[in-house]
This record gives C-alpha cells, sequence and structure tokens, in this order.
C-alpha cells in the first residue's frame, strides 16, 4: 500500500502540486497503478523471445520513397512561440 508520504514524494520529485483534499485520491490511484505493475511482473516470460516492433509495416516510406513528415513550416504553423525555427519552449532546468 502506497502511503500519503509516498505520494508527496513523488509529487515533489514530479514537481507536482497536489492539494490537501486530493491525497487520498492519488493514494488509491497510484496504489492500483502498483498493484497493476505487480500482476505484470508475475508473468512468467523465461521463454518468451524479446521484440523491437510490434508488426511487419515499415510505415516510414510512402509508395513513392517519399517520407511522410511534415516541413518545417507545417510542424511550427501552430505553434504559439518559435526561436531559431524550433518550438519556444520554457526554461525547466536551471
Amino acid at each position: 500500500m502506497i502511503t500519503k508520504d509516498e505520494v508527496n514524494h513523488i509529487a515533489s520529485i514530479a514537481k507536482l502540486k497536489i492539494k490537501d483534499d486530493e491525497i487520498s485520491l492519488f493514494t488509491e490511484k497510484f496504489d492500483q497503478v502498483m498493484s497493476f505493475v505487480q500482476k505484470i511482473k508475475e508473468v512468467d516470460t523465461e521463454n518468451v523471445e524479446p521484440t523491437y516492433k510490434i508488426n511487419d509495416e515499415d510505415g516510414f516510406l510512402k509508395e513513392n520513397g517519399e517520407s511522410q513528415t511534415l516541413t518545417r513550416e507545417e510542424v511550427l504553423r501552430n505553434t504559439v512561440d518559435t526561436q531559431y525555427g524550433y518550438f519556444k519552449i520554457l526554461k525547466v532546468v536551471e
């Protein structure tokens, strides 16, 4: 069972602000997630080969060989702010 102190610790690491009245809800939800993770850990994968993709499709090239990418202008068209031709984001590390 995850404790309220652990939820507060996780929130501080993730830079989340959780209100006092939300702690119980987050504690319950985190506990559900950890229970699910524990069930996954119990699955026997001894004779299962590792995989790096789920199907045989390449998916990255059109039939004529062109890549399915957008131009820089198309990508940046809906952003609020750009800098040097890229997304401008808030600084998160000091």
